[in-house]
């Protein structure tokens, strides 16, 4: 995790019921684990022994350091309300376009489908919003 990015979405709840400060993009896990990884991977030279490795002849280190580098650099998410999120997400566009800061607010919620790609995930975010009481909603 990094502080910083934690410290901009930890109290963030998003239209669909994520918690952003437990979300790994949210939170700088995905980005850390790749900070970490590109460090250890400098530290212990392991481009230079790693063919001695089952596998290891066939990683490419300069394409895996670009990627981490791109893990590092792009997935970065501020929260949904602060303009991060995918822009395509179907639950984001229709709470938008419904005026909704929240699903739970939807008398349409159960059960949607714009929760299908989140799999069972999406339907556990479903189940706890469609349950929160009517002021929290």
């Amino acid at each position: 995790m990094i502080p910083e990015d934690y410290a901009i979405v930890k109290d963030m709840v998003g239209p669909c019921g994520i918690k952003c400060g437990d979300c790994p993009m949210g939170n700088g896990t995905m980005r850390g684990t790749a900070i970490d990884l590109r460090k250890y991977l400098k530290t212990y030279d392991v481009p230079s022994w790693a063919s001695a490795l089952p596998g290891g002849v066939d990683i490419d280190f300069k394409r895996l350091e670009e990627s981490l580098l791109w893990v590092e650099r792009s997935m970065k998410c501020p929260g949904c309300i602060n303009g991060g999120g995918s822009p395509e997400c179907p639950i984001r566009i229709c709470s938008k376009e419904k005026g909704h800061s929240s699903c739970s607010q939807c008398s349409d919620l159960k059960p949607c489908p714009k929760f299908d790609w989140l799999g069972d995930y999406g339907k556990a975010l479903m189940k706890e919003l469609a349950e929160r009481p009517a002021s929290n909603k």
